[in-house]
């Protein structure tokens, strides 16, 4: 089970420190978070992408007494904000040629990026949408979050940097949990809860993100001379109906979605100060030995008060 916690931040000093957002005192967690989707879509605009590609958001959190919410932002892997979501480009329905809108176009710079995409053919006329973290998680509630992010359009005619949204103007989602028909809350202590006590993986099995209130902007830096070439730009925007208000676009994914958590820090039992952070870490690395215990079944109720927020 641990082994989905491949980026958790829980060696960052951050989580050791004391203060408001330790987990190192008589009363905190610290807890990491994985959302393992592996299908759904993406509509931006006329543009809807089939998710084929596993898209892995991961980030950690800590709760102490006195702290009426979660701390914010949560924090990211070692390897920086933009280790926070990891993903491979999907393949955008639609040619370049068609988005470029060859059969009319009349600008040499687009003229000339259609020839070489008809001659060539291949990834020199396909477009995969590859997205990319664009800032800090906020509003972390458990079942929902607000996470910046940015679509880098891909092609080789399209250069190294053309994409909807930027790191100062992002699309900013607001993905929302639930559970698919089939699917399933749980809680399992994992390893062995003698060896390893107050670490448990909350879970959800079968579940589905979803949002219809992000708006998209326009496309930005495409074509071969980047930012200059604002008729490609214009061009992409006119094929993908952009800029898209909030309504005309949805997320939607499934997977499933894990929380690692240890509450040693709250528990009477123990000598304390415990720092759940560090107890968590070496929970992750004793889980490569196969001992697991019984998942249990837990209702949405369950599930959110498991880990409570004061």
């Amino acid at each position: 089970m641990y082994s989905s916690f491949t980026n958790c931040p829980l060696n960052n000093p951050l989580m050791h420190e004391s203060g408001q957002i330790s987990a190192t005192n008589s009363t905190g967690f610290a807890a990491c978070v994985a959302g393992l989707a592996t299908g759904g879509s993406i509509k931006i605009g006329n543009l809807t992408t089939t998710v084929t590609q596993r898209v892995n958001v991961q980030f950690g959190f800590a709760w102490t007494a006195g702290i009426t919410n979660y701390p914010l932002p949560a924090y990211p892997p070692l390897a920086g904000t933009s280790a926070i979501l990891s993903t491979k480009p999907d393949l955008i329905p639609g040619s370049l040629t068609t988005a470029l809108g060859c059969s009319t176009a009349t600008d040499p710079t687009i003229l000339k990026m259609c020839q070489t995409a008809q001659a060539k053919g291949g990834v020199y006329n396909q477009v995969f949408a590859l997205a990319q973290e664009a800032g800090n998680l906020s509003n972390f509630n458990l079942l929902s979050w607000t996470q910046p992010v940015k679509f880098q359009l891909v092609n080789p005619l399209l250069g190294n940097n053309c994409y909807i949204g930027t790191d100062s103007n992002p699309v900013v989602l607001n993905p929302s949990l639930s559970v698919l028909p089939g699917g399933k809350f749980f809680i399992k202590q994992d390893p062995v809860p003698s060896v390893h006590p107050d670490t448990f993986v909350l879970g959800i099995k079968g579940a589905a993100a979803t949002d219809t209130t992000f708006s998209a902007p326009v496309v930005i830096g495409c074509g071969p001379g980047g930012v200059a070439d604002v008729n490609v730009d214009l061009a992409l925007d006119a094929f993908a109906g952009l800029p898209s208000a909030s309504g005309n676009n949805t997320l939607s994914l499934t997977g499933n979605f894990l929380i690692a958590a240890n509450t040693a820090a709250g528990d009477s039992s123990l000598t304390q100060p415990q720092d759940s952070a560090a107890d968590l870490l070496a929970a992750f690395k004793a889980s490569t030995n196969g001992e697991h215990s019984i998942e249990h079944i837990i209702d949405q109720a369950q599930f959110q008060t498991a880990l409570h927020n004061g």
